[in-house]
């Protein structure tokens, strides 16, 4: 569904990252959190049959041995969530190519009322539980495995490919080599709905985007999800696109 900054799940993130959206989507991870999840509940149980031995034997070697998969995962898991706090904002840098006082403004975007979020389902869930996309005035950033921040300027043509499992939203834009995509989860019977929400959303922002995955040049039908690269190539020689009738 289509939703603004009130749903609980964008105030969730703003408090994650004390403001920044871009920060919070980075370091509310499950990766760390699931390392130190786990190797607290491994030392929690063997401390009780550790403690036996140690009292029976003190000297006793391999009892020792046995806490180190529990720390070296706590370790791990620390590591990994420092990481993602302190890297999060040269992330963004390597990945984009926008300076430091770009992605400040797109902070700023991401924080204000007009905002409109793209709620999708993820598949171990049976609630819209995950926001997929953030529409700004001016951006566009998709929440998948990995973050991609794109400007609404930049976007060439979007369109949505169906299969059993996921629902991929598929974007070219002049950052890219081709098409890229980014999977959104909902139920069966919304996907058309939520399709012609966002968009609705984007013409709004930028009007010359193309909708859809037919496209025309020269004469000569694309798929934009077949043929990406090419349409890319032939955007930058300033032949014209259009979008099927």
């Amino acid at each position: 569904m289509v939703a603004s900054t009130d749903h609980k799940i964008y105030q969730r993130h703003m408090k994650i990252g004390n403001g920044n959206i871009l920060k919070a989507l980075r370091i509310d991870t499950k990766g760390w959190k699931i390392l130190i999840t786990i190797a607290i509940i491994y030392l929690f149980c063997m401390l009780p049959l550790t403690l036996r031995v140690l009292i029976a034997d003190p000297a006793h070697i391999s009892t020792y041995i046995a806490f180190a998969p529990g720390i070296l995962l706590l370790i791990l898991g620390i590591a990994l969530k420092c990481i993602r706090h302190s890297g999060w904002l040269s992330y963004y840098q390597k990945s984009t190519g926008f300076s430091e006082g770009e992605l400040q403004k797109i902070g700023r975007e991401l924080s204000d009322p007009s905002v409109t979020l793209v709620i999708c389902q993820k598949p171990t869930s049976t609630a819209d539980d995950f926001i997929a996309c953030f529409l700004t005035q001016n951006y566009m950033v998709m929440n998948a495995m990995e973050q991609y921040v794109r400007r609404l300027e930049d976007i060439i043509a979007v369109a949505f490919s169906d299969s059993t499992d996921t629902w991929t939203m598929k974007c070219l834009t002049t950052q890219d080599k081709e098409a890229m995509s980014v999977a959104l989860f909902t139920d069966t019977d919304k996907k058309a709905a939520l399709c012609r929400e966002i968009m609705l959303e984007l013409r709004k922002r930028n009007p010359k985007i193309i909708c859809g995955q037919e496209i025309i040049c020269d004469g000569r039908n694309y798929i934009l999800e077949r043929d990406g690269a090419e349409l890319l190539r032939l955007y930058q020689e300033g032949r014209p696109l259009e979008p099927a009738k």
